[in-house]
């Protein structure tokens, strides 16, 4: 499978930016084509926790369906690292965060999904945007 790799400094700490990880709600401010995420636990961010995803639109003959289905969390090291697989685009995500000088953060984004699958190749870029 092809793997995508983005990496970025963000204008943010560390802690601001796990706040945003750890609440589903939060999601469809930085991942692409999501405009809703639930989780089906109390914990939301923990490994083993599941989450359902809503996309943002059906598909046509010019565009294809956004992201929708369900997340499955494999692992979770707290501001540090989470990965996740994406079930319905069999894709495997990898979001790593180091603290960097003057409240920044480093996050590098991988992806992994099938050629034809249902994540774009720009999706990695996107969502570190």
């Amino acid at each position: 499978m092809p793997r995508y790799e983005a990496r970025r400094t963000l204008p943010a700490p560390v802690e601001e930016v796990w706040a945003v990880l750890a609440d589903p709600a939060r999601w469809p401010e930085w991942w692409p084509g999501l405009v809703g995420a639930e989780s089906s636990v109390r914990r939301a961010l923990a490994p083993g926790a599941h989450w359902q995803l809503q996309g943002t639109e059906r598909p046509s003959f010019r565009r294809r369906a956004q992201l929708g289905g369900s997340l499955l969390f494999l692992e979770v090291v707290p501001l540090e690292r989470i990965s996740f697989q994406l079930t319905g685009e069999h894709a495997e995500v990898e979001l790593d965060l180091a603290p960097v000088e003057a409240g920044e953060t480093q996050a590098t984004l991988t992806v992994e999904a099938p050629r034809f699958g249902g994540i774009g190749r720009t999706v990695h870029s996107q969502a570190l945007a």
